[in-house]
């Protein structure tokens, strides 16, 4: 992660304790490969990065957005 930046985050302690409770499965799971030790931090990491591509996924998309943008100014 050479070009990363270090974000805070204040999170409920319930959201880190199901962390926590994924680190056993995702430590089993082989489709899932982490150098170094799996954490709660890579659990989160994976947790932002799936969560991303499901909004990105069912987003409209920029080009649609300004489409309809445009269509309601008439």
């Amino acid at each position: 992660m050479a070009d990363s930046s270090i974000v805070t985050l204040r999170l409920p302690k319930s959201l880190l304790q199901r962390a926590d409770a994924l680190i056993p499965t995702l430590r089993a799971n082989s489709e899932i490969f982490v150098v170094g030790r799996l954490s709660r931090s890579v659990v989160l990491r994976l947790a932002v990065l799936r969560g991303l591509e499901t909004m990105e996924s069912t987003a409209p998309k920029a080009s649609a957005a300004k489409t309809a943008k445009k269509r309601g100014k008439h």
